[in-house]
């Protein structure tokens, strides 16, 4: 399977509000922006999440630390795609430099191992 997700992806552990009692939840942003990936990822996929392991690359022009970039990608795939995270044996990250008016924008593939 292979998608590419427009705009900017928001870091999970940077985007999270606090409320008054001293929890943490997303904030609305990182939700929208979850909501969304998540439809394009079933969309893209159209099977019941896999129970085998998986091999997941990502290719992005997007800023963001790598591995802010993998948590959220990774959290979002999850019962989609896969069942848990724990079935991902291998991820690939690779960061180029967005060019002066090109969008962001990240290629995500996903290959399931028999």
């Amino acid at each position: 399977m292979e998608f590419v997700l427009h705009g900017r992806i928001p870091s999970k552990k940077n985007s999270r509000v606090t409320l008054p009692d001293g929890r943490t939840i997303p904030s609305s942003d990182y939700s929208r922006w979850q909501r969304e990936a998540r439809k394009l990822a079933k969309y893209s996929w159209r099977h019941a999440p896999t129970t085998k392991p998986v091999t997941i690359q990502i290719e992005t022009n997007c800023r963001n630390d790598a591995d802010n970039l993998t948590s959220s990608i990774l959290d979002m795939l999850e019962g989609i795609v896969y069942e848990n995270d724990r079935q991902v044996r291998e991820i690939v990250v690779k960061k180029r430099k967005k060019e002066r008016g090109e969008d962001y924008g990240t290629m995500i593939r996903v290959e399931v191992l028999d």
